[in-house]
C-alpha cells in the first residue's frame, strides 16, 4: 500500500467524536435539564471512571508504542498489537475514552450522557472502528481475523 493511503480511512479523529458527544450532552443538560441526583457517591463514581479511562487509555497507548505501532488512525499500522489490554478488548483506547465520557457526565450530574451513549457507541463503531477493522483485515489477512475471532470489540 502506498504510504498516503496506508491507514484506516477514518474521517474524524476519535477524540473529537467523544468530545463532541460530551459537549452535546452538557449543552442538552443546560437547555433541557435532565439531572442525576448529585452528591458524593455520583461524583466519586465519575472521578473513578475518568481515572480508569485515563489509565486504560494510557496503558493501551504505551503498549502500542512498546511494539512500535502508532496510536493514531491516520498513520500506517505495522503490527497487530495483541498484548496488554489488547488481550481483552480490541479497542482499549476507545473504551478508555468512553469511560472518561461517562465520568464527565456523572461529574456534571446529567443523564443526557447516558441517553446519548448508544448513539456515541454507534458513531464510533461505524465511523472509526469499522474502517479500522477493514484496513487491518486487508493489511494483515491472516493475523487480524484470528485476533478478531479471539478478542471482543469492546469488552
Amino acid at each position: 500500500m502506498p504510504h498516503d493511503t496506508d491507514h484506516a480511512q477514518v474521517l474524524v479523529p476519535p477524540p473529537l467524536i467523544f468530545l463532541g458527544y460530551l459537549v452535546g450532552a452538557l449543552l442538552l443538560n443546560w437547555a433541557v435539564p435532565f439531572p442525576i441526583p448529585s452528591g458524593s457517591p455520583v461524583r466519586a463514581a465519575g472521578a473513578l471512571l475518568i481515572v480508569s479511562g485515563l489509565l486504560l487509555g494510557g496503558f493501551a497507548i504505551s503498549q502500542m508504542l512498546k511494539e512500535h505501532a502508532s496510536p493514531g488512525p491516520h498513520a500506517p499500522t505495522t503490527v497487530v498489537v495483541t498484548q496488554g489490554p489488547y488481550r481483552f478488548t480490541r479497542n482499549p483506547i476507545y473504551l478508555g475514552f468512553f469511560l472518561i465520557y461517562l465520568g464527565f457526565t456523572l461529574l456534571n450530574a446529567t443523564l443526557w450522557g447516558l441517553v446519548l451513549s448508544p448513539f456515541l457507541l454507534t458513531t464510533v463503531n461505524r465511523a472509526v472502528i469499522q474502517p479500522e477493522e477493514t484496513y487491518l483485515g486487508s493489511k494483515f489477512p491472516d493475523e487480524y481475523p484470528a485476533y478478531k475471532a479471539r478478542v471482543r470489540r469492546w469488552i
